[in-house]
């Protein structure tokens, strides 16, 4: 995510860009925004510009920006077709985050974030709620080969809190992972406004469900329940997780909440999602609350 042309910040991301100056060779003339007009060298070895942010937070903000970013961002960013290779909390301290992203060539990257930035979706969405994050930032512009491309996506996969991991024989598009993260969040906003008009859009027919009681329900008993009062306020998601196996796919996540005395409550829930027909429909749930 670009700051509107706030300025860079040179901050605690070193130890990210340390790990980018081992993986990756600079292209001529590029480096931290500083690059020639007429762009990188042509090479048959170069397959990919990529972009590396390191973003110095406010402290304490760094949930929320993650939570802002995987909710609002990223789903806007891969609409705009722009390639997020990896993104994620660094390890070294509580207030870092990392995104890297991929282009064409450096003058498609200056177009495309052009473009973006100066939407109004992002102007009038998130904007906004991400910058109060963000108290710096710094970038470097590389040049990348295949294998290099390769390894930064696999622990670009480690790192964030929604993760994608696909079978070796699978080859899961990125458009799975933004439906089922769509379809995720849908589900846990039905909880909140008993919608359930949309539990009988995204649930199969031979949906079950777990109670933290133990017992099992099904479809039906579930819609009933759905339908009640909310007892609970403040419902949050936290460490959402995606797992895509084929056509099966399996959401794990932490939930926080306060009960009907106002006390502070959280739990897990996992969800297992099935393709059939060309849609993903959630057909198992299983829920828990301390």
């Amino acid at each position: 995510m670009t700051l509107d042309h706030r300025g860079d910040g040179i901050g605690r991301g070193s130890l990210l860009l340390a790990l980018a100056a081992v993986l990756v060779r600079p292209a001529a003339g590029v480096g931290a925004e500083r690059h020639s007009s007429a762009g990188p060298r042509e090479s048959h070895e170069m397959s990919r510009i990529v972009e590396i942010r390191s973003y110095n937070l406010e402290p304490g903000t760094r949930d929320r920006f993650h939570t802002l970013f995987v909710r609002e961002a990223l789903p806007m960013l891969q609409r705009w077709k722009i390639d997020v290779v990896a993104y994620g909390p660094s390890l070294h301290d509580a207030d870092s985050y990392y995104l890297m992203r991929g282009f064409p060539s450096v003058e498609g990257r200056q177009r495309s974030e052009d473009a973006f930035y100066s939407s109004a979706a992002w102007r009038q969405g998130p904007r906004d709620a991400i910058l109060a994050c963000i108290k710096s930032y710094t970038t470097v512009v590389v040049s990348l080969d295949d294998e290099a491309l390769r390894a930064l996506r696999r622990t670009g996969r480690q790192a964030p809190a929604v993760e994608e991991e696909v079978m070796p024989s699978s080859t899961a598009p990125k458009s799975d992972l933004a439906t089922l993260l769509e379809l995720n969040r849908d589900y846990i906003r039905s909880v909140r406004t008993s919608d359930v008009r949309r539990f009988e859009e995204i649930l199969a027919e031979d949906f079950l469900c777990s109670l933290p009681d133990g017992s099992l329900i099904d479809r039906d008993r579930f819609l009933e329940r759905a339908a009640l009062p909310v007892t609970i306020s403040n419902l949050e998601v936290h460490d959402v997780r995606i797992r895509l196996m084929g056509d099966v796919a399996i959401i794990h996540a932490r939930t926080t909440y306060s009960g009907q005395d106002g006390r502070p409550g959280s739990g897990r829930y996992t969800d297992v999602w099935a393709r059939r027909d060309g849609r993903w429909l959630a057909v198992a749930a299983q829920f828990t609350r301390n």
